[in-house]
């Protein structure tokens, strides 16, 4: 497919070269682990890794036929265990940042079945919320145990 999208728009007059090379590279992986052509690092176009982040996420959490949709959280989780070895780091941990940042005041159901109001995102780690639950903080930074496991409001 990115073969044709690439095809398709690099003689449209008028658009820049990179749109053409992202539609081309934008299943390409930092590994090299992607298609087409395989690319790794620097050699994939950087508007091809953000579209690479971008099409996983709506990917991962949008109903397919093949696949339900992930919780949100649960997909957030997913892209950060492949941060290293399929996506741009930096680009990556600027979504998630983003992504989690929307979600303070929001109520969240642990893994241990408790709930909690997100208070706070630690911008270098994301995934590990401040929580006010009742009267208790708990700091998952600290937990090694308990995660979010869903997002309730």
């Amino acid at each position: 497919m990115p073969i044709y999208g690439y095809e398709l728009l690099k003689n449209i007059p008028g658009i820049p070269p990179s749109i053409a090379l992202t539609a081309l590279q934008h299943h390409e992986r930092e590994d090299g682990q992607g298609s087409p052509q395989g690319l790794s690092g620097k050699d994939i176009h950087l508007h091809a890794k953000i579209v690479a982040i971008a099409d996983v996420f709506h990917a991962m959490s949008s109903n397919r036929v093949y696949h339900q949709a992930m919780p949100f959280y649960k997909v957030i989780e997913q892209m950060n265990r492949d941060m290293f070895s399929e996506f741009n780091p930096e680009i990556l941990m600027e979504l998630v940042s983003r992504l989690m940042s929307t979600l303070v005041g929001k109520e969240v159901m642990l893994t241990n079945g408790r709930f909690g109001t997100i208070i706070m995102i630690d911008p270098y780690y994301p995934l590990k919320a401040l929580l006010k639950t009742g009267t208790e903080i708990i700091d998952l930074r600290m937990e090694k145990e308990r995660k979010i496991e869903r997002i309730i409001g």
